[in-house]
């Protein structure tokens, strides 16, 4: 079945739509998705996707729990996700999370999770994350060895010549992911895992406009006016922050389809990092220390062909609406 998909997110509506784009796809196959704090408590999130995975009948696959707070231990404002995604992250349309809904959950699993789906796969394995990168620094942190034979680990996060997205002044320059947990970052983007990072530079390129949003109210089945309602918040919030776009970012849908697809994006070899301390805490750039070695490579994305990400993600994803 191709290549095999560990999916690590703190579901809101976009990680929702890139699991939608993953689940529709016959070219890979879905070994496991991994959950952390982000877009709410980690028990909230899991509830989350398992809501989107029962949505599409495919409760077979499993879900482990990871990370509620950053390295520090200190919790997190969710605030600023919830301007976007809703209070429980997927637009208010679960309403708030009961400790009924994540029960069977156990914390703290995913690092081992993680590792035994790269030890079962080896190269196989393209992961994916689309949230805060504290489960990725754990797993480094029991089995950095493993952690680095993963066949590729395509991370939506950070900014290379692009602007952040968590506010203004000196926060301009730090993408909303690396803000949950800017020292995960750098360690993460210090390691030698086979990143691919897609951030800003492309994301804020591929849109789901207005004219998209009605166009899944028409399709009308369950699913398809689910993540109808759940975009309402989505898009609104870009409409009121974001005018200027004419729709909503589908972020974390672009990591999921150069992972089944790199060829939508041009890639440049870079070792990155990212500032810990100081005004530009959270920037992500290049480690020019590091432009000379050659021992391992990283790649940023700089340029995504929106053509062919918007006919691969909506003909995929509308394809699997009409199914549910």
């Amino acid at each position: 079945m191709g290549k095999k998909i560990l999916y690590s997110c703190d579901t809101g509506i976009d990680d929702a739509l890139a699991i939608a784009y993953l689940l529709a796809q016959k070219e890979c196959e879905v070994v496991g998705i991994t959950v952390s704090y982000g877009m709410g408590h980690v028990g909230n999130v899991y509830r989350n996707t398992k809501a989107v995975l029962k949505l599409f009948d495919r409760e077979d696959i499993p879900v482990a729990m990871g990370s509620d707070t950053p390295l520090s231990g200190i919790p997190n404002d969710y605030s600023g996700g919830s301007r976007f995604h809703g209070c429980e992250g997927l637009g208010g349309i679960l309403g708030p999370s009961s400790p009924e809904d994540y029960a069977g959950a156990k914390p703290e699993e995913a690092t081992d999770f993680i590792l035994q789906m790269i030890r079962t796969y080896g190269k196989e394995l393209y992961w994916v994350t689309s949230g805060p990168l504290t489960d990725i620094a754990r797993v480094l942190d029991k089995d950095r060895e493993t952690a680095e034979k993963a066949g590729a680990v395509y991370i939506m996060g950070g900014a290379i010549a692009s602007p952040g997205n968590t506010g203004p002044y000196t926060e301009a320059l730090v993408e909303a992911n690396v803000r949950l947990d800017i020292p995960a970052t750098a360690q993460v983007l210090d390691s030698k895992l086979p990143v691919v990072l897609v951030g800003l530079d492309v994301t804020r390129k591929t849109l789901l406009s207005f004219e998209d949003h009605e166009r899944w109210h028409q399709i009308g089945t369950r699913s398809a006016l689910f993540l109808y309602e759940a975009l309402k918040h989505y898009l609104g919030a870009y409409e009121k922050f974001h005018p200027y776009l004419g729709g909503c970012g589908l972020h974390d849908p672009l990591a999921a389809v150069a992972a089944v697809h790199p060829e939508i994006l041009t890639t440049i070899p870079m070792h990155m990092m990212c500032f810990t301390q100081g005004p530009q805490a959270g920037k992500t750039t290049e480690n020019v220390l590091r432009c000379n070695d050659r021992d391992y490579e990283m790649k940023a994305a700089v340029f995504v062909d929106v053509d062919a990400f918007s006919k691969e993600f909506f003909g995929k994803v509308e394809e699997l609406l009409r199914e549910h």
